[in-house]
């Protein structure tokens, strides 16, 4: 039986992913505006519509999640000297680039300019070469089912819970490999990188320093604010991380990424994104049309920062700190509180610092061969020296706007006794101090959120900073 030739899929069972989404999904950040044209080349055929973007887009498959049981399966009969075969409805120059990388495959069947090769044709195909009943064949979807009809022998692998159960009636599968789990709810957590949500609680800073965080009204409005800026970040997280997904996949945590890893489908990310931003317009609509504008700049700038602005050096970390900031002013204009100046400038020292940080952790885990630098989002290893002190200094000037702040006279109009409030300097610097160490020594996450989020010390540092603030106000 295993003399047998064994044709594979490509899209979903070789790989976790699917090339045509991959390649439109380049194809349109490196030009957006042949979005246009996806539908007319389609109209033509999805034969013209794979030729029209292979012709514009190099796939490497180096970087591309693989089933990992049935690559190791797949290379076990290469080494037992069973012939295998590519057969996949992926464009001839795409599929064949991924056969020559693994190295196992003696030939390819692939779409080309007179048909696209799925389903029937596909079966077709294979009897023409080997005859039916002449082969065997690995697919992980119900439209293999015309191939697995016309093989001697059939392999399941990648497949819905729906897939085996209405597959495995028809046919006595010779193995079932890398079986997908349903995508839970976890996984779109993941996606939606929901524990960056935190980041959105600046909305919240014009309540809290205008001491109106009892004021029932402005509460629930901030909170809505709250609500929508988290589902309008996380569907730029999601545009982000399906538009960087080769980037993702050399770095050496984010490939865990769920795209990147190919644990959830760019289908279903686009799908869950196009859900976040009609919840985020839902939202912004019963909301003051101050806070509104503040979104919508906020929705793009942190999309065109992710398709052409984070790769500016310098720039990139700007946006950052200024996104951080229009979250304080959004906040305001949801509450309808004033946001001082000190509390901006304040804001804009402090995330520049932090933005540093976060591309400082990203610079110190590259290696550097023989001491040469190594770019990385435009920025060299070399320019480490640079970064550091632009980030510190930045770090030192947030401690002295508010020490400022603090010694101006507008500070008797909200605290009762802002001498406490002189705590809050050396807090701060101590807080900022330990980030910059701790990056410094290679240590630091690659979000400083995540890591404030689970550093113990930094807990107990914002602890001493509201009571500091909360004894100024009473006492």
């Amino acid at each position: 039986m295993n003399d047998l030739p064994l044709c594979v899929d490509l899209d979903g069972t070789l790989l976790k992913t699917d090339t045509l989404h991959e390649l439109v999904v380049r194809v349109l950040k490196q030009q957006p505006w042949l979005l246009f044209w996806l539908p007319l080349w389609l109209l033509r055929g999805k034969h013209v519509l794979k030729r029209e973007l292979a012709q514009r887009c190099v796939l490497d498959p180096a970087l591309l999640p693989y089933n990992r049981d049935c690559l190791a399966f797949l290379q076990a009969e290469h080494a037992r000297g069973r012939t295998l075969f590519l057969a996949t409805g992926a464009y001839r120059s795409v599929a064949q680039s991924i056969a020559d990388h693994c190295g196992i495959f003696a030939g390819v069947f692939a779409t080309d300019e007179q048909q696209n090769l799925t389903g029937p044709r596909k079966a077709a195909a294979l009897v023409a070469r080997f005859g039916d009943k002449g082969f065997a064949y690995a697919g992980n979807d119900m439209v293999d089912v015309p191939v697995w009809e016309k093989a001697q022998q059939a392999y399941l692998v990648n497949a819905s819970a729906a897939t085996v159960a209405r597959a495995g009636n028809q046919f006595a599968f010779a193995a079932k490999l890398d079986l997908r789990e349903r995508l839970s709810p976890g996984l779109l957590l993941k996606a939606m990188r929901l524990h960056q949500w935190a980041k959105n609680a600046l909305v919240f800073v014009p309540l809290l320093a205008s001491h109106q965080l009892f004021d029932m009204e402005r509460l629930w409005n901030t909170l809505l604010a709250f609500v929508a800026f988290g589902c309008c970040a996380s569907f730029s997280y999601i545009i982000n991380d399906i538009g960087d997904l080769d980037a993702d996949r050399k770095h050496h945590s984010k490939h865990k990424r769920p795209f990147a890893s190919g644990a959830v489908p760019i289908t279903s990310g686009l799908l869950l994104a196009f859900v976040l931003l009609a919840a985020t317009v839902a939202l912004s609509v019963t909301l003051p049309t101050g806070f509104i504008y503040s979104l919508l700049i906020y929705f793009i700038v942190t999309n065109a920062y992710t398709l052409r602005l984070k790769y500016v050096p310098i720039l990139d970390v700007a946006i950052l700190a200024g996104l951080y900031t229009l979250r304080v002013i959004a906040g305001g204009f949801a509450a309808d509180a004033q946001t001082s100046f000190w509390l901006l400038a304040f804001s804009c020292f402090i995330f520049f610092s932090l933005a540093i940080v976060k591309r400082m952790s990203e610079l110190l885990t590259i290696e550097t061969p023989d001491g040469k630098p190594v770019a990385c989002r435009g920025y060299w290893t070399s320019d480490i020296p640079v970064l550091t002190g632009l980030g510190t200094a930045s770090a030192l000037m947030a401690v002295l706007v508010l020490s400022l702040y603090i010694n101006s006279p507008d500070i008797v109009q909200l605290y009762s006794s802002p001498r406490y409030l002189w705590l809050l300097c050396p807090i701060i610097a101590l807080w900022l101090g330990r980030v910059w160490l701790i990056t410094g020594r290679g240590e630091m996450h690659d979000d400083p959120v995540v890591f404030a989020l689970r550093d113990r010390v930094s807990w107990l540092l914002f602890g001493l900073a509201a009571v500091a603030m909360i004894v100024g106000t009473h006492l």
